[in-house]
């Protein structure tokens, strides 16, 4: 699932392995977890290698770090762009 795959993702940024169990839909990346700027360049960097997606750095909206559902949704539009970009 993808939500395994961010907590393993941000248990490597954060060295921390409790993530694993406090990690759900509704949780605030940045408060519940003190995620700080090196940290961020950090995620979004393992969030192209671990979802194969390319993100935008220049346009990325920092607001899809404040609940993990929403950063899950932008790794999926990101997979579809991808895959409209092979395809299309």
């Amino acid at each position: 699932m993808e939500i395994e795959k961010l907590a393993t993702l941000l248990i490597s940024v954060k060295s921390n392995p409790d993530i694993a169990e406090k990690l759900n839909y509704e949780s605030n990346l940045i408060e519940d977890f003190a995620i700080d700027s090196l940290d961020i360049v950090d995620i979004l960097l393992g969030l192209e290698a671990t979802f194969d997606i390319s993100v935008d750095f220049d346009n990325f909206d920092f607001e899809n770090l404040t609940k993990v559902s929403r950063l899950l949704a932008y790794i999926q539009t990101r997979k579809e762009q991808v895959g409209d970009v092979a395809f299309g």
